[in-house]
């Protein structure tokens, strides 16, 4: 049963409704990634400064490039865990768009439903990203 609706997911990349809502959800699930870590490297640099001074070698001009690389690892390290659970998040946003295209194209005979309002669908996002973080930890 989860093999069939996951082989029926595959076959409707075709239609655009569905595929829009799949590179919506990876575009902003690599945005929001890229933003987290230009905040990260940013806060590196508002931390250590241009130069910092240890106490027994004196200046060090290289930590923050140090830090800045290790810093770069870091977030690809993390993303690989952060990647389900924000790309998650996101695409429930979207959840009525898909559910509409899998309606039309599945279930053509149902009747149409009402919208889900945006407040409730971000609310919504946000528990499941609760959940989904709870969960993972």
């Amino acid at each position: 049963m989860i093999l069939g609706a996951f082989f029926k997911a595959v076959g409707q990349i075709d239609d655009p409704r569905f595929r829009r809502v799949l590179m919506l959800g990876i575009a902003l699930t690599l945005a929001l990634l890229v933003g987290a870590y230009a905040g990260f490297i940013g806060l590196i640099h508002w931390l250590v400064g241009e130069d910092a001074t240890l106490p027994i070698l004196g200046p060090v001009t290289w930590l923050n490039d140090l830090l800045s690389w290790g810093s770069l690892f870091f977030m690809l390290f993390l993303s690989v865990f952060l990647m389900v659970p924000v790309a998650s998040a996101i695409t429930s946003m979207f959840l009525e768009d898909v559910a509409d295209a899998v309606e039309d194209r599945h279930y053509p005979n149902l009747p149409p439903v009402t919208r889900v309002p945006f407040r409730e669908a971000l609310r919504d996002t946000v528990s499941f990203l609760g959940v989904l973080i709870g969960a993972n930890v």
